[in-house]
This record gives C-alpha cells, structure tokens and sequence, in this order.
C-alpha cells in the first residue's frame, strides 16, 4: 500500500496515490516522471494505464449540482480503497455474470473467474466495463 510522503521524497519509480483516469478511483500508483519536485506522469499499478498525476479526484460541475453535495465529501468517497469499497458491496445485492445478462453502470456481478466486480460503464449494443479487484476488463452482455 503507497502512504502519502513529503514531496521531496518522491522520485520517479515510487508509489503515491494519485486518481486514476481510467479506474475513476484514487489508487497506487508508479511515479513516471517528475517536474521538478512534483510527479508529472504516473501510471496506475491497477489498470496499467498512464496519466498525468492527479492527487485528487476532478470535481465536476455537473455532478456537484446535480447531488447538491461539495466536492470535498465527493472526494472523500472516491479515496475509499477497493477493499473498502468491497466490504460495502457486500451488503449490496450482485448478479450472476453471464453473457445473456442485462446489466448497468452501478451494478455489482460475480464472475466465476474474476470474481466480484462492479459495472462502470455500458458500451451499446452489448458491452460492459467492470472493475474487479486486479483488473478492468470489458465483458459481452445482452449475447442471444
């Protein structure tokens, strides 16, 4: 697990958090590059994806309107880890995966490989991105 370090201990080839563009959580990362004493590129040790360094979740307008909320407690959720995102879970009621299923952004599946995951995005006519604990992974859904 990466702890949050003084600035000036970070170089590139450590871990920090830093929110990952493509899992939408704040997760461990590898420091890529720096500019200067700041990490400029990261690339996420989940995903394997490559960003710039964002120690935060971006607040979006949108979103902060919509659930009247500030960003401060929207950040807070998005720094839960996957295993305490997983302990929520499992009070929450999750679906069998298979590929004639029907499923949306939100919903949680258990797969007989991957195990438990949770569906981020819906790609038409028949695609899901699901995030499981080491990977994400797109999967078919709505299949006859």
């Amino acid at each position: 697990m990466c702890y949050n370090r003084p600035m000036s201990k970070i170089a590139a080839g450590t871990e920090i958090e830093s929110y990952c563009t493509k899992c939408k959580l704040i997760l461990a990362h590898t420091v890529v590059s720096m500019d200067g004493a700041k990490p400029k590129r990261v690339k996420c040790n989940t995903c394997d994806g490559e960003h710039n360094y964002r120690p935060k979740k971006p607040a979006t307008k949108t979103t902060a309107a919509k659930k009247g909320k500030t960003t401060r407690g929207a950040s807070k959720k998005s720094r839960q880890s996957w295993e305490d995102t997983m302990k929520e879970a499992a009070d929450k009621p999750h679906k069998k995966y298979s590929m004639s299923g029907s499923f949306s952004e939100g919903d949680w599946i258990e797969h007989d490989t991957f195990g438990l995951g949770c569906v981020q995005s819906f790609t038409a006519p028949n695609k899901i991105t699901v995030r499981f604990a080491d990977s994400t992974r797109m999967l078919v859904c709505n299949y006859s």
